[in-house]
């Protein structure tokens, strides 16, 4: 009897482990960067001079710039700054624990991104200005780095004092909806909004050790949000096909670490999925966690290691103190926007398929194209919403309303220098471009009339 009660106790625990890591406590909450006051930048900058001051701004660029092959052009892509960006907010969370980094929606200013409130003087700060492009303004002004050599942070808008327009969020919903792997949503997304903003803003941005910039971090927080919300919509939390940063995408890769920032052996799947283990955070306008932990692995990479959940505790970086999400933080009891969407249940969960976090406007974005598109066009580009007419209705100019729907402008190319320093393949990249302009040059043609 006795021996048949310590057997039970131990298949328990193997029921347990099984389950994955523990859920976090409670969670930090990303917000918008457009929604931060005055005072939130300002605290935010602090923090900024503080870690500077250390090395930690450098240290961050450097590690970047030396692993930048192995963590671009790959599936690698999304796992690896999902946890560079959080093993940045965990150290600077040890110079103050309510800190936590806002995500930057640069869709939503795509047709004037220089005037975006958060390129302002008191935010992120505007162009940079002399023969070097030095960022004299906003909470990184004048700092000076030390990678690869010393300087002042620069910035150099790819349009001398203004900004090219970015790609539109309605190409970025489509992305969300329509992208049924997460090898081809990496490509999406790295060939568009990513590369655009890296390209419009230059000067750091423009360069490996980009991570110099804080701009950096904000953004790649919202192409994180991107992912959790792809992840949430098709219900793929273990989704990790393609190419991997050393050969075929597996759960059980170590994410690429560098001894300036080391991750500790972190694996792919310790953080793909957010509210659990040492990945203690979520955004304002996305899904919640799941309630339980999701089951099994759903991506090409059937040969993950099964033990591969019991090393979340190796993603806690150097900052261990801060990393479980209980610091004094004023955002850890927000609530998410569509938490009751948060569980692991049927394709999307109900949650709006949209890149914009502001829920007015996406709620207009999926109205707009349920009534003007067609539903095979729908099927094909939109499937995440359902289509109300059975064909396309097309556009009449002189009935194109004055205060707004101007057409969307189709977005830019990437430059070949870019292209090249990423040894993206030509082809795909143009190929990802024609897709592209096809959802913009769809939408023109019809009825739709765009919110942003």
């Amino acid at each position: 009897m006795k021996l048949g009660f310590g057997l039970v106790l131990v298949a328990l625990a193997a029921v347990g482990s099984a389950q994955g890591p523990q859920r976090c406590s409670s969670n930090r909450v990303r917000r918008n960067a457009a929604s931060l006051s005055s005072q939130e930048w300002a605290s935010i900058a602090n923090v900024l001079n503080q870690m500077n001051n250390d090395g930690w701004m450098s240290r961050f660029g450097a590690s970047h710039d030396r692993l930048f092959s192995r963590v671009h052009g790959n599936t690698c892509f999304f796992p690896f700054h999902r946890r560079y960006v959080l093993e940045f907010e965990n150290i600077a969370r040890t110079y103050d624990p309510s800190f936590v980094v806002p995500y930057w929606d640069a869709t939503e200013s795509f047709r004037n991104p220089a005037g975006d409130s958060v390129l302002s003087a008191t935010a992120l700060g505007t162009n940079g200005e002399g023969n070097d492009h030095c960022l004299t303004t906003g909470i990184q002004a004048n700092m000076q780095v030390t990678y690869p050599d010393q300087h002042c942070v620069r910035r150099n808008f790819d349009q001398g004092n203004s900004i090219g327009s970015w790609y539109a969020p309605e190409i970025i919903s489509s992305y969300v909806q329509s992208d049924t792997s997460l090898a081809t949503f990496r490509e999406n997304i790295e060939y568009s909004i990513h590369g655009a903003v890296h390209l419009g803003l230059g000067g750091e941005m423009d360069t490996g050790y980009a991570a110099q910039d804080f701009s950096f971090m904000v953004h790649h927080a919202n192409l994180d949000r991107l992912w959790w919300d792809w992840q949430n919509g098709h219900n793929e939390f273990f989704m990790y096909d393609g190419t991997g940063s050393n050969g075929p995408a597996s759960l059980s890769d170590a994410i690429p670490e560098d001894s300036s920032v080391p991750f500790n052996g972190a694996t792919v799947e310790s953080v793909m999925v957010l509210g659990y283990g040492n990945v203690c955070y979520t955004y304002d306008s996305s899904p919640a966690p799941p309630q339980s932990y999701p089951s099994g692995n759903s991506g090409g990479s059937n040969n993950a290691n099964s033990n591969a959940n019991n090393n979340n505790n190796n993603a806690n970086g150097n900052s261990n103190n801060a990393n479980n999400g209980n610091g004094n933080n004023s955002n850890s009891n927000a609530t998410p926007q569509n938490q009751q969407q948060g569980g692991s249940g049927s394709r999307n969960n109900g949650f709006v398929l949209s890149a914009s976090p502001n829920a007015a406007n996406r709620l207009l974005e999926t109205e707009g194209i349920q009534n003007s598109l067609g539903r095979d066009i729908i099927n094909r580009l939109f499937p995440g919403l359902g289509g109300r007419s059975s064909s396309l209705k097309r556009r009449d100019d002189d009935a194109r309303p004055s205060n707004c729907g101007d057409p969307l402008p189709f977005p830019p190319r990437l430059t070949d220098e870019w292209v090249k320093m990423h040894k993206y393949d030509p082809e795909r990249v143009e190929s990802a471009h024609k897709h592209a302009c096809e959802i913009v040059e769809t939408l023109n043609n019809s009825t739709y009339v765009s919110p942003y």
